[in-house]
């Protein structure tokens, strides 16, 4: 039998790496907390290529295109140490990659109906013609990853014809399928995504990239506003008046079946379907008619389980999943399931979350932990309401103050992340820095600004564009190296206690008790952001930085990973400016 070693592409494992490879290669089911550098990544790949069956198929859930572009080149990697074919495709977002609709700003659902309303696609029909063919480029492609060629660029898709379908017919073939989430979190998309697989899920090794994105689900969930029912109004000769008044009222959970026919559902969809089709033709891709009619059938459709709550919130239609538990249980049944990220901790509690009790769980401490230094005050600043609303303008210059403090004595870059764009406004009054853009069409100009080596402050949210999945880094001889000197976390960020927040806490402490109810629901969302924020400064051995708590709710502290833990500094608040100076005066 091989080993995880016989797949290994690199001259010799890093720290904890081979211990991590082993612990995956003998568990069935694990829950795996590993942070920044030991390398999870590759080590997952080569435990579930040595466990392998003849016939099965390595998945890989992922968020982001970054994540998945790190699977495809280990992938290749391991091709060519094992001298083996292996092919790893990524099947990204058939809108994303269609040629025929590129560039339109129009809703998942409705491009879909675009593209079959697109009834002479030269694509599609390109894709027919070569059909046969793609077995032997899959063949082709397997081969170039053992011998390090070319890969599948977009322009050798485009060959066969449209790239999604090509796409899902090479991962037939493929020996690693790297998706998003919805692929098989989704109970619409599972079945259809297995079925062009040709597998079943025991016939799966699942492994879930930064798996602490699957505490909320809200990549599932739904939204309608009333500006687009308004819109809707005037493309067709209907009356609206039922459905506008479903945004009328006070903030409360609605049962769509007593609110909405099936009937009229239907009937807008076909709507929707008609005025999408006239537009078409004239150039124009949207229809509110079809939004609107697609909320509808899904909020009929998912309103009647358990686990869907239908809602309005400031002036707002809501559809989102609750339990998490509820959408992972069907991928129990894959032959191997690992569930892992960088930020994974509590890993107990998030096994109790996820409702995988015979799953295993591992953690791994820090490995940059000695180029860290945490710093955090005794007393005399937090977000809390109750501190906004006795201290008003005076707790934004207080921390603009001790900011400002932090920011001089480091010699380059402090990021600095905020509970909320409200607040990062209200402190940047007193202390003028770069803000993180609200545009997200702006994020990537401003991240190569952010990653410049000139000493900048850069306000950013925790939790938003800045805080997960960037590195700051600049290229030098010996490697890429951290331009970030210190990070501040002004605040934890609690989630918002809105009427959403309130709906969840009454039905998880149903299930869960009000104890584990507010450690599911708030501490750990808060936990993970702070920890992902954190996790921007030190990317290699060679970086040295400061993470300073500027929060005096110490008491949350006892739930953060050891090395936090155990090794933050408490000092007062005007020690801090000499605490960040002397720990960068230090030479390694």
């Amino acid at each position: 039998m091989p080993t995880p070693m016989d797949f290994f592409p690199y001259p010799e494992p890093r720290q904890f790496q081979d211990e991590l490879m082993h612990r995956i290669f003998t568990s069935d089911a694990m829950l795996a907390s590993v942070p920044t550098g030991v390398g999870k990544s590759v080590s997952a790949l080569c435990a579930f290529f040595a466990d392998r069956l003849p016939g099965e198929k390595i998945v890989v859930l992922t968020r982001t295109k970054s994540q998945a572009r790190i699977f495809l080149e280990e992938t290749r990697a391991i091709a060519a140490r094992a001298k083996k074919p292996l092919l790893a495709v990524h099947l990204r977002s058939k809108q994303e990659v269609c040629p025929v609709f590129a560039g339109e700003e129009v809703g998942y659902e409705e491009f879909l109906q675009l593209c079959k309303l697109k009834r002479n696609c030269e694509y599609r029909r390109r894709f027919r013609e070569r059909l046969e063919d793609i077995s032997l480029l899959a063949a082709e492609l397997g081969r170039e990853n053992m011998e390090k060629g070319e890969g599948l660029t977009f322009s050798r898709l485009l060959e066969f014809g449209c790239p999604h379908a090509v796409l899902l017919e090479l991962a037939r073939f493929a020996d690693v399928v790297i998706a998003a989430y919805q692929y098989l979190l989704n109970p619409f998309l599972r079945s259809t995504f297995l079925g062009k697989l040709g597998i079943s899920l025991p016939e799966i090794l699942l492994i879930v990239d930064e798996a602490h994105n699957l505490q909320s689900m809200d990549m599932l969930s739904k939204t309608l506003s009333r500006r687009t029912v308004e819109l809707a109004a005037r493309e067709i000769n209907y009356d609206f008046s039922g459905i506008l008044k479903l945004f009328e009222g006070n903030d409360e959970r609605l049962e769509a079946g007593d609110l909405i026919s099936v009937r009229e559902a239907e009937f807008l969809y076909q709507r929707g379907v008609e005025v999408l089709e006239r537009r078409l033709l004239r150039g124009r891709k949207v229809s509110y008619t079809y939004r609107v009619a697609l909320f509808l059938d899904a909020a009929l459709k998912l309103g009647r389980e358990e686990n869907w709550v239908f809602y309005r919130q400031s002036g707002k239609l809501y559809l989102k999943p609750l339990f998490p538990s509820e959408l992972l249980e069907p991928l129990t049944e894959a032959r191997k399931l690992l569930l892992m990220s960088g930020t994974l901790s509590p890993v107990e509690m998030y096994r109790a979350l996820f409702n995988l009790p015979h799953a295993e769980t591992y953690s791994l401490p820090n490995i940059y932990r000695n180029n860290l230094y945490y710093l955090g005050i005794k007393a005399g600043l937090n977000t809390s309401l109750a501190e906004r609303q006795s201290r008003g303008e005076e707790l934004w210059k207080s921390y603009a103050s001790v900011i400002r403090e932090i920011y001089e004595a480091t010699p380059n870059t402090t990021l600095v992340f905020f509970p909320s764009y409200d607040v990062l406004e209200s402190v940047r009054r007193y202390f003028k820095a770069l803000p993180e853009p609200r545009d997200a069409r702006e994020a990537e100009r401003f991240i190569r600004e952010a990653k410049s080596r000139e000493k900048k402050a850069i306000f950013a949210v925790a939790g938003g564009k800045l805080s997960e999945g960037v590195e700051y880094t600049v290229e030098r001889e010996e490697g890429k190296e951290s331009v970030v000197g210190s990070v501040v976390i002004a605040g934890f960020p609690f989630p918002v206690p809105d009427f959403e927040m309130e709906l969840k806490r009454s039905l998880f402490e149903e299930r869960f008790g009000a104890t584990r109810a507010f450690m599911f629901l708030s501490f750990l969302p808060m936990m993970n952001k702070v920890l992902q924020s954190a996790g921007r400064a030190v990317r290699s051995s060679r970086d040295r930085a400061c993470v300073v708590f500027l929060d005096d709710r110490i008491e949350h502290l006892r739930h953060f990973p050891e090395d936090i833990r155990y090794e933050i500094k408490l000092v007062e608040i005007n020690e801090l400016g000499e605490e960040v100076r002397w720990f960068h005066s230090i030479r390694r």
